[in-house]
């Protein structure tokens, strides 16, 4: 035996066996778990699945824009006071939201339940709850005929109202400016604070085609936002003199309206008649707030 030459190591031979036994465990490892992923990634683009994740982003962005249009935007007149310009809907149009959220879900929640069938769920259920969560919209109101943008335009002093609470951060009779630029009008809300300072919501109001005027859509979210049906509300001109001096308009839903006028306090008689033709056009009348009660 030659000295010089050590013994073998037993320990030593048994490491390297483990060494080598585990790094061909990690191996296999990383390529079933990359077999794996493209098992996934085949199976999440494959053509039917694309298909039908297309579909039910399809249904529900019509069922979205359907259940919009059916009434269900928040109902916003040009005369809401600024504190309460951002305020309650008349329905939930964000549920509509629900159905496009469906392909940004983890992959494990998707695996559980087909496209298809959220789809059918979400264009069946959507306008249901829609409808249920919405306010009932009355009968056409009657509206004047013809109104001329031109002289509708300037200023006009919220003399009464019926609707939300009167603000508690306004302590200045608010008030309604009105600009024509082309087919539409730019909206302006002004009211005075507790502090004095004045607080001011802009807008934009749309005419309702074919309706001479007296129907307007209005819109105070961000201009972007202008293209979606969401934020658009009824703006109907019910009753309107000849002088431009005095105007009565309201919401469908007879759950909003508003007495305008050029001047903070316009006769009595003329608020009296406004709101009689109100009570014909089924408004609760009795629960108008006049300015000078507040």
């Amino acid at each position: 035996m030659n000295p010089h030459v050590p013994p073998p190591d037993a320990d030593l031979d048994q490491r390297i066996a483990a060494a080598e036994q585990a790094l061909v465990a990690r191996q296999r490892r990383l390529v079933d778990a990359v077999d794996d992923l493209g098992r996934r990634v085949r199976h999440a683009v494959s053509p039917w699945r694309l298909a039908a994740t297309g579909a039910g982003v399809l249904l529900a962005g019509t069922t979205l824009w359907w259940s919009l249009r059916r009434g269900g935007t928040a109902a916003r007149t040009d005369t809401e006071p600024p504190s309460l310009a951002a305020g309650a809907a008349h329905a939930v149009p964000w549920v509509g939201l629900l159905g496009l959220v469906w392909p940004l879900l983890p992959a494990r929640w998707r695996a559980r339940t087909s496209p298809g069938t959220v789809a059918a769920v979400m264009s069946i259920g959507l306008p249901l709850v829609t409808k249920l969560l919405q306010r009932r919209q009355g009968p056409p109101l009657a509206t004047v005929e013809h109104v001329d943008l031109t002289r509708y335009a300037g200023r006009w002093y919220e003399v009464a109202r019926l609707g939300a609470p009167f603000e508690a951060g306004c302590e200045g009779q608010p008030t309604a400016h009105y600009r024509l630029d082309g087919e539409q009008l730019e909206v302006e809300n002004r009211c005075a604070g507790p502090d004095g300072s004045e607080k001011v919501v802009r807008g934009v109001a749309r005419v309702v085609p074919d309706s001479g005027n007296a129907r307007l859509q209005l819109n105070f979210l961000p201009a972007w936002l202008h293209g979606l049906p969401l934020g658009w509300a009824d703006y109907q001109i019910i009753a309107l003199d000849r002088g431009y001096s005095v105007a009565l308009v309201g919401h469908p839903s007879r759950q909003a309206l508003w007495l305008l006028s050029r001047t903070p306090t316009p006769a009595p008689q003329m608020v009296a008649a406004l709101l009689e033709v109100a009570r014909a056009e089924g408004f609760a009348v009795e629960r108008v707030q006049h300015w000078g009660e507040r």
